[in-house]
């Protein structure tokens, strides 16, 4: 599944996926974050460490839990826009709270 199944225009799908700097092994989040990740995938059938499983959670976590951060997204009309939508997401999942490194 890609983000534009969830309903993004590629320009809002690209904004996300440029804010969230996934490598294809386990995010750089804090502890309590990787446990939802890892909880929700499981519960899914989905493999925590690979890109997909962590863009599915992504897409499920910000239009249920984070419903303001999907909404934002979904307003946004360049990626540029998608990419502040999301900021304060990111900023909510990485250790350190700041910009440094992937996630």
């Amino acid at each position: 599944m890609t983000l534009v199944d969830f309903g993004w225009t590629e320009e809002q799908a690209a904004g996300l996926l440029d804010s969230l700097r996934l490598s294809g092994s386990a995010p750089h989040w804090k502890p309590e974050h990787l446990k939802r990740l890892h909880d929700w995938c499981s519960a899914h059938g989905k493999d925590h460490k690979t890109v997909e499983g962590q863009l599915e959670f992504i897409a499920f976590d910000i239009c249920n839990d984070h419903e303001a951060v999907g909404l934002a997204l979904k307003l946004a009309n360049t990626r540029k826009e998608a990419n502040r939508a999301v900021e304060p997401y990111v900023r909510l999942l990485q250790r350190g709270g700041g910009k440094s490194g992937g996630l």
